[in-house]
């Protein structure tokens, strides 16, 4: 089965850690977020970050990888993560880990 995903964010690589940018359609998701854990608690949650991968050696398009990430910073719609594998990355989902 092929599901068609808007991607809500970009992952950006930078030094020792990781950005992502929510688009500013999608900033219901950081509100969502925020909500759950209360404003100024962001520091040190645990994320899942749904994001397809686009490395050269993927070979279905179509696959998306989850990946576990700890929230460092929050300015907005830009949230600072502790290092992932992933850059230039479509973002399709951000949820607190509530496992973690």
């Amino acid at each position: 089965m092929h599901l068609n995903l808007e991607p809500i964010g970009i992952i950006k690589k930078v030094a020792n850690k990781s950005e992502i940018l929510i688009y500013s359609d999608f900033e219901q998701v950081i509100r969502n977020i925020v909500s759950k854990i209360g404003e100024g608690a962001e520091k040190g949650q645990k994320l899942l970050v749904v994001h397809k991968n686009n490395s050269n050696k993927q070979v279905d398009g179509h696959q998306v990888q989850v990946t576990k990430a700890t929230l460092l910073e929050r300015k907005g719609n830009l949230l600072t993560i502790s290092k992932i594998e992933a850059n230039e990355d479509s973002v399709i989902d951000v949820r607190l880990d509530l496992t973690a």
